[in-house]
């Protein structure tokens, strides 16, 4: 069964979810470093299984308090 996307809804709408070595990379820090953020409560992130997380980009920017042009 296919489902039809709903056309007011864009993909700007959900969050793009990204992994810690992406976080990493727009930081300059190594993706441990993003673990250890998340697991000390300081950024957000998803839980996908045991072993895999995932990052709304523009909650953990906000959350660290990083202005991006997304936002802005």
């Amino acid at each position: 069964m296919k489902t039809i996307p709903n056309p007011k809804q864009t993909e700007a709408d959900e969050p793009f979810l990204v992994p810690a070595k992406t976080i990493a990379h727009k930081l300059s820090v190594t993706p441990r470093y993003v673990h250890m953020l998340h697991e000390g409560g300081q950024i957000p992130g998803h839980r996908f299984g045991k072993a895999c997380i995932r990052f709304d980009e523009l909650a953990v920017m906000a959350a660290l308090g990083i202005q991006t042009k997304e936002a802005a």
